[in-house]
């Protein structure tokens, strides 16, 4: 399928501002690839698109004092999202990939060391594997109400399974704290979504799976919805929110504005 994009937004900077942006998809991923796109920033004199330690696409620049605003547009060829397979395995640590093992440790906003004992309780006698990766996200949807407002940035895992209550980096961040707790490399992953109502940026789980093959491959899981996203489309990967974000300002930003559209084009 083609999806169009857009997202902007519009911020007031009191002072000259060195920025970080996240809002662009790499041009080639394993689901989708970037057709046509545009961004344009205003006012910078230049920018820079650079790769983080994730190798995530990072534009950089530095923003003058005022009013700076962004807009992205993007045609994207985008495979359908895929189920996650009740039948993929569960890796021992010995056979997880060296590039996967930081995903199964904690991180400022996924506390699995202190969500271990919870995980146990709740999902440690189940078959490891898909069924109990889906299980878990199905028992977050379930016990933990979307509601805007409470939480914001300092909000972790921990905290979210206490309040049972959030949105989607909250649902993402118990997630990924879940499945490390278990043994299970999951990543925290920001991008686009097909359907998200209402529209805004998107965050979901991949977590790291065997086919029985000797190989294995990350899987979307979505725990703010109770059945299958039709489309996602990546724009950074990282261990939770801190890693990924979509403005990173070294200095302060009130944001005015900001609007995302996905839609898919006629067949």
């Amino acid at each position: 399928m083609i999806l169009s994009i857009s997202s902007r937004a519009e911020y007031d900077l009191p002072a000259q501002t060195f920025v970080l942006l996240q809002i662009e998809p790499a041009l080639q991923g394993a689901t989708h690839r970037v057709l046509e796109e545009s961004l344009q920033t205003t006012p910078t004199p230049r920018t820079e698109l650079w790769n983080d330690l994730y190798q995530n696409p990072q534009r950089r620049f530095m923003a003058p004092l005022g009013l700076f605003s962004f807009n992205f547009l993007a045609r994207i060829e985008c495979q359908p999202n895929a189920p996650l397979p009740l039948d993929a395995q569960e890796l021992p640590p010995e056979q997880i990939p060296a590039e996967c093992m930081i995903y199964t440790l904690p991180s400022r906003y996924c506390q699995s060391d202190r969500l271990t004992n919870m995980a146990m309780s709740e999902f440690g006698l189940m078959t490891p594997g898909g069924s109990r990766i889906a299980t878990i996200a199905n028992w977050i949807n379930g016990r933990v109400t979307y509601q805007y407002g409470t939480s914001d940035a300092m909000t972790d895992a921990f905290d979210t399974a206490t309040s049972r209550e959030g949105v989607c980096r909250d649902f993402a961040h118990l997630l990924i704290s879940f499945c490390r707790a278990l043994g299970v490399p999951a990543r925290y992953v920001s991008g686009y979504c097909l359907e998200l109502e209402p529209p805004d940026f998107h965050a979901w789980v991949q977590v790291f799976l065997g086919d029985g093959n000797g190989g294995g491959a990350w899987h979307n899981v979505d725990a703010t919805f109770n059945g299958l996203r039709p489309a996602l489309v990546p724009i950074a990967f990282g261990r939770d929110a801190a890693d990924v974000a979509m403005t990173t300002f070294f200095g302060q930003g009130n944001l005015h504005e900001q609007v995302v559209n996905v839609q898919k084009e006629s067949d």
